[in-house]
């Protein structure tokens, strides 16, 4: 009796060291993730539907921003002070903030840019995977396949001469700016996805302006 009471109280024991020590690489493991939350995305465009080129956009980044060390977390206000309590609310460290111009260019000439008639605008600044895991790996390859596939979608809205512009801003929640740029891509043919380098170079500047914290 005595002895299976002592084997009892060892495997017990054992058992709570064993939780304890994964509740611990648990704690370590989110710890090493940066979370971004990612507000809809600012659409301009004189062609094409503003809500495919918001989907393109919030794909193409969450594409890009996942990953072993990173977790993307689109949110849904679409104004700038509700987007930026969203974050606050679901604990973000980080908020990227983007918009998208998308100018069309007829020939030598023609020019239907911010003012033209039908550009529509949409976004929240209009109004002012997570681990090395099975699942993070699947979530990974699923988060690249929507982005690709989003990304052609809007592709063949562009066209030769054709420019787009993305502005991004990465912001702590105390609102300061850790990074703020501007980008810009011309097209050289009809279908060219000009989209998926422009939103590649700006994740790289983003996540290295959240790795070092602003420095």
């Amino acid at each position: 009796m005595i002895r299976q009471s002592s084997h009892s109280m060892t495997l017990a024991l054992a058992g709570i060291l064993s939780v304890v020590a994964n509740v611990r690489l648990a704690g370590q493991d989110s710890a090493a993730v940066t979370r971004i939350c990612l507000a809809p995305a600012g659409v301009e465009t004189s062609t094409g539907n503003a809500n495919t080129a918001m989907d393109a956009v919030r794909e193409t980044f969450v594409g890009y921003l996942t990953g072993p060390s990173l977790r993307p977390e689109p949110l849904k206000a679409r104004l700038a002070s509700q987007v930026r309590e969203e974050a606050k609310q679901a604990g973000c460290p980080y908020l990227l903030l983007t918009t998208m111009q998308h100018v069309q260019k007829h020939g030598s000439g023609g020019l239907l840019g911010r003012a033209a008639a039908g550009a529509v605008q949409q976004g929240a600044w209009e109004a002012g995977v997570a681990s090395g895991s099975t699942a993070g790996r699947i979530a990974g390859q699923a988060a690249y396949g929507a982005a690709g596939q989003a990304a052609y979608d809007y592709a063949v809205t562009i066209h030769n001469k054709d420019e787009l512009t993305l502005d991004y801003r990465l912001e702590t929640p105390d609102g300061k700016a850790l990074i703020e740029r501007q980008e810009k891509r011309k097209a050289k043919q009809d279908g060219e996805d000009l989209l998926t380098p422009l939103v590649q170079h700006a994740a790289e500047q983003i996540v290295a302006a959240a790795k070092g914290g602003g420095r």
